[in-house]
């Protein structure tokens, strides 16, 4: 049994070869905790159960407090923000069994085996920022992802106090104490240090194709097994944390390398599609894509018709009850509805994205009230102007999903400018502060057509303008983003020649409707 003693008491770890607990990766160990001591706040890097043993204690898991108790079965997740307070007489003993998720640890983040291939230097941005959202973003612990030459893409917002205090990383993104401190050269493999503080920092290097891609750090925390000194209210980790960081660092570094995989796939096979062998085949192709659109479109109709029957009563019922708000809402719903599927044009007045957007933003005022605020500057110039269709939406939709702050007013504002021969549009808002490395990152995994966000629109604005355009992300005079888009104009498209927005009730002329809404 080995004996692990930390600052706070000890833990008797059971050793593999008692074949007590066989299952690969899972700890087991006996924690004792002094007469007096405590535990300082930390976060769980692995799923924990524990067994009380011998006296009391108070547990503090994500702000809520527990007595724990003898003969007691408590269960603690991967993430939790936790401490303890021995508050009996002796020690408090219980019986730790850890999880932290074994199945991440089988593969190496290191894997010598593979090909080399040519690898673009832009696919780790791609990759990290691809599971950004659905990911890393999730992962209350700090870390921080390197490209090759050691310059930052994606920093987590989640370090520990100690960290902050010490080298305030969210003010000094990449440049902390710890950070950037090994040599380029010694970072294709896997290393750990301490930094100057005295906090331990796991470091995994990224490869894929046989290339060094990047690197990831992680951990910062306090590890007296391998470390001197005492920090104060810093918590002494056990090894169970450690094999928790590891495996975690190794779920980072497999996600960037599986997308890694995915994108290089499909940009193989997207050129493989631009060298099909014969015309018979191109046409064979077109062929049955017209048979599967025109199957679709039929469905389409059939569905929508019904849609907008059902749009059309829930208005008049709206009516009836007085409910105004509800029937502007089903309203603005409906052009919607109308804009995207009926409008077959692949480009379009601006005018009409204008009008969509207007009656998108309408409908987000349901949810957040007056806390929105959207002011518009429009040059009147340029409203016939041809755009492609459908894409202002998706930049003003990008704030609500990722610009926002809860803690600031919701502040949009979208200015057009026609200038010579050329439309300057921006979209402007309030909320998080992007600084220069994640603008990079995001403009960077804009253009590197993925399937991605606003990857799509910047494909759609290449497919129109053939890269004679501009869209980026940047910050105004104030720090605010803004989205910034520079496209030609080549002639003017009459609006009278679209289809008119109107929504009717069933049996009811539509005049006779919006006059009941006005006596209402």
């Amino acid at each position: 049994m080995a004996i692990q003693v930390t600052d706070w008491g000890r833990i008797s770890w059971l050793e593999e070869k008692q074949e007590l607990f066989s299952a690969r990766g899972l700890k087991a160990g006996i924690v004792t905790l002094c007469a007096g001591s405590h535990q300082p706040r930390h976060r769980h890097y692995e799923e924990q159960v524990i067994y009380v043993i011998k006296g009391r204690a108070l547990s503090i898991l994500d702000g809520v407090e527990s007595r724990l108790s003898v003969g007691s079965f408590y269960h603690w997740k991967a993430g939790v923000e936790h401490e303890i307070y021995n508050t009996g007489e002796g020690d408090f003993q219980h019986l730790l069994i850890s999880n932290p998720e074994a199945e991440a640890l089988e593969e190496s983040a290191f894997r010598g085996d593979e090909r080399q291939m040519e690898v673009s230097p832009d696919l780790i941005y791609v990759a990290v920022e691809a599971i950004r959202t659905q990911f890393l973003e999730t992962l209350h612990y700090g870390y921080a992802i390197f490209d090759s030459h050691g310059n930052l893409i994606l920093q987590s917002r989640f370090y520990p106090d100690f960290c902050v205090e010490c080298c305030q990383p969210a003010q000094h993104p990449g440049t902390g104490g710890c950070m950037r401190r090994i040599p380029l050269k010694e970072c294709t493999a896997e290393h750990v240090f301490s930094c100057e503080h005295g906090m331990e920092i796991f470091q995994y290097p990224i490869l894929f194709g046989g290339v060094f891609m990047g690197y990831i750090q992680g951990g910062y925390i306090r590890y007296s097994t391998t470390q001197k000194g005492r920090i104060e209210k810093v918590y002494d980790s056990p090894q169970s944390v450690v094999a928790g960081i590891q495996a975690l660092m190794r779920r980072i570094v497999k996600a960037i390398r599986n997308y890694c995989e995915f994108e290089q796939f499909r940009r193989e096979l997207t050129e493989k599609e631009l060298h099909i062998a014969t015309q018979e085949e191109t046409q064979q192709i077109l062929i049955k894509d017209l048979k599967d659109t025109q199957s679709a479109m039929a469905d389409l109709k059939i569905n929508h018709h019904f849609l907008f029957n059902t749009l059309n009563s829930m208005a008049s019922m709206a009516l009836d009850e007085g409910s105004m708000p509800l029937y502007q809402s089903i309203v603005d719903l409906s052009k919607m509805f109308r804009y995207t599927l009926r409008t077959q044009a692949s480009m379009v007045p601006l005018e009409r994205e204008v009008d969509y957007v207007k009656a998108y933003l309408q409908l987000q005022r349901l949810r957040y009230g007056e806390e929105l605020k959207a002011s518009w500057q429009l040059n009147p110039e340029a409203l016939k102007a041809p755009v492609p269709f459908h894409f202002l939406q998706p930049v003003v939709e990008n704030a609500f999903v990722h610009g926002f702050d809860e803690s600031v007013r919701k502040e949009l504002m979208i200015s057009v400018e026609k200038k010579d021969a050329g439309l300057k549009v921006q979209v402007v808002n309030t909320g998080a502060v992007l600084d220069e490395q994640k603008l990079r990152s995001i403009n960077q995994g804009i253009r590197s057509n993925t399937s991605h966000g606003l990857s799509i629109l910047y494909q759609k604005l290449n497919a129109a303008y053939e890269q004679n355009f501009r869209f980026e992300i940047g910050a105004d005079q104030k720090g605010r983003t803004r989205f910034l888009i520079c496209m030609p104009v080549q002639r003017e498209i009459e609006p009278s020649g679209l289809q008119q927005w109107t929504v009717q009730a069933p049996g009811r002329e539509i005049a006779e409707l919006e006059s009941r809404r006005d006596s209402t």
